[in-house]
């Protein structure tokens, strides 16, 4: 018979979908089992020992009140300033979900009682584009990509765990040009969902992914999107060279950039740049990578219809998803009317935009008055054949200028 005993921290894990929720989980699970005074060298044998060292039955109520005790160690931390009352539910919540996975019963809602009944709203902001264009300074090839896709289509940080060249479609007018991309964010998974990226953000990626190539890279629709980066002391200007050079391994085996990874990166350019002040992060006016997020919610809102908005972030509608359902096609023509509040680049292009539009108000004012005219011209005939009979019969004279 095969033997399909799971372990306890094996049972845990299972019941983690996202790996940056689980590497959250896990380390906050572990601060839990210390502060039980658990031994063990990893997490994995002090989730055997925590679970060996329960005692079932009436000895519940034991393991409630450790557990109790330990939220309220966390509640005087809010008391304190050292963390916000929206944190304190995240300790709560992979000690709930280790006990569930691994039948340990317990009155849930007697522990949850004294907590936070709804977490506190951020009064962070948003970057200004003053800040963004600063950040976008600093120098890493991926730091520009990775902005606007993020600014333009609301992504989280964690859906650069699924994206691939494959998942960023190219949309086209009747002219062949790029009027935006689509953008398949959580591949395969049940959470899966679209949102879009503007122009500017999809040829900030294209250029990207052919820099990778040019580098000795062999890009394909399944290459990741962002990578780690490799040596580029040397930079080679083309395909031919690195070739003749035979340096084609440099970065022929290239590592995905993880969420984690990504938020590093942020982490440190907003240091560097000099835009956020170094210190503790909770006392930050933005969140390092959320902020984007942020952005394109606040300014999608400013020409888009709310739920679109939360269609396109993946947000969950609740009962409106089951009647409000918009082809991508709609959902495309309102992303439009965003497009320019979620460009930062684009100056050039919305004076363009602008310049059309003044062209095109311009012909229609030449058209009113043109026919203006036409009327007063018509109204002027009779008037005007009057004249010409009175100056034949010697009524009036004509005047000579």
């Amino acid at each position: 018979m095969i033997d399909v005993e799971a372990s306890a921290y094996s049972r845990f894990e299972y019941g983690i979908k996202s790996e940056a929720t689980k590497q959250k989980y896990v380390k906050r699970l572990e601060l839990f089992f210390d502060f039980c005074s658990v031994g063990g060298g990893n997490i994995e044998q002090k989730s055997e020992n925590f679970l060996k060292g329960i005692k079932y039955g009436k000895n519940t109520q034991k393991l409630t009140d450790l557990i109790m005790k330990y939220m309220s160690y966390h509640l005087s931390r809010v008391q304190q300033k050292e963390i916000s009352t929206s944190t304190v539910r995240n300790y709560y919540k992979p000690i709930k979900l280790f006990c569930e996975m691994n039948n340990i019963v317990l009155n849930w809602k007697i522990i949850s009682k004294g907590l936070p009944s709804t977490p506190e709203n951020s009064n962070d902001r948003i970057p200004t584009l003053k800040e963004i264009t600063e950040l976008m300074k600093y120098p890493d090839r991926r730091i520009k990509p990775i902005v606007l896709t993020m600014i333009s289509s609301g992504i989280r940080v964690g859906a650069w765990e699924w994206l691939k060249w494959k998942h960023i479609i190219p949309l086209y007018d009747e002219e062949k040009k790029v009027i935006a991309a689509k953008i398949i964010v959580y591949d395969g998974e049940p959470e899966q969902y679209f949102s879009f990226i503007t122009p500017e953000a999809y040829f900030s990626l294209k250029e990207w992914m052919e820099f990778r190539e040019k580098q000795g890279e062999t890009i394909t629709r399944e290459s990741w999107l962002m990578r780690d980066i490799w040596n580029t002391a040397r930079i080679i200007s083309n395909r031919k060279e690195l070739n003749l050079k035979g340096m084609s391994g440099l970065i022929s085996v290239p590592k995905k950039a993880d969420s984690n990874a990504i938020r590093q990166i942020f982490t440190r350019a907003w240091k560097i740049q000099n835009v956020r002040q170094a210190g503790n992060q909770r006392n930050y006016e933005f969140k390092s990578t959320h902020c984007f997020r942020k952005y394109f919610e606040t300014n999608a809102l400013n020409s888009m219809k709310i739920l679109n908005v939360k269609l396109l972030m993946g947000h969950d509608t609740g009962l409106e998803k089951s009647y409000y359902k918009p082809v991508e096609k709609d959902l495309l023509q309102d992303y439009f009317r965003a497009i320019d509040f979620l460009t930062i680049y684009g100056s050039g292009m919305k004076l363009s935009r602008e310049v059309e539009a003044l062209r095109e108000k311009s012909k229609e004012s030449e058209y009113i008055m043109k026919g203006r005219l036409e009327e007063m011209r018509k109204e002027l005939e009779p008037l005007l054949e009057l004249k010409n009979i009175l100056i034949k019969e010697g009524v009036l004279k004509e005047r000579k200028l």
